[in-house]
């Protein structure tokens, strides 16, 4: 028996610690989640190259995952063959929903830029540190919680925004809470 290299070290796959719910609340379904285990590392680092975000690119791949959790119901419900590369189909649905949340964080930054010099323009100086604020908050937010913000201030109602952003009213409500939260506890740390 040959002894262990001590400077050799051991590699590990690290399992990465999925939920069984996405951050939407959809489940997902036991296979789809051990395949998601399975693909994970190397799915959710290309996804954080692309997204610069780490925790981002796991709440998006959870996304994928109850997608296609929901598709395979939808497939088994109405008599539709199955899905014959579950690792392919999923990584697939990923990159998807990385394009469309890649899209829509360009197109609000677009906005939330134009916004902001077109308000700075019609304001004085005792509004800029509350628009600085809002700013801040904004940039701190994921792009569906900065969407649920804009709606919000907009004088949409908690149904409104279910429809359009595709999320539960609760689930919609939560977000807007804890954004409000950290607008707060900003608001007091810097003795403003």
């Amino acid at each position: 028996m040959r002894p262990m290299n001590p400077r050799r070290k051991a590699r590990c796959n690290p399992r990465f610690l999925l939920n069984s719910v996405d951050l939407l609340g959809r489940e997902i379904d036991p296979a789809v989640l051990s395949v998601a285990q399975e693909i994970a590392p190397r799915a959710v680092s290309h996804g954080e190259k692309l997204l610069g975000d780490p925790a981002l690119a796991i709440s998006l791949f959870e996304e994928a995952a109850a997608t296609v959790s929901k598709t395979i119901k939808e497939k088994e419900a109405s008599g539709k063959p199955r899905i014959r590369d579950m690792r392919g189909y999923l990584f697939r649905t990923y990159l998807r929903r990385i394009s469309v949340e890649r899209k829509a964080h360009l197109a609000l930054d677009d906005a939330t830029e134009e916004e902001w010099q077109k308000q700075a323009r019609q304001t004085d100086d005792s509004d800029i540190e509350r628009q600085i604020l809002v700013k801040e908050l904004l940039e701190s937010c994921d792009t569906l919680t900065r969407e649920i913000l804009y709606r919000k201030l907009e004088g949409c109602t908690g149904k409104e925004i279910e429809k359009f952003c595709g999320i539960p009213v609760n689930a919609v409500n939560l977000r807007f809470s804890k954004a409000l939260r950290r607008l707060q506890r900003t608001v007091r740390a810097g003795g403003r």
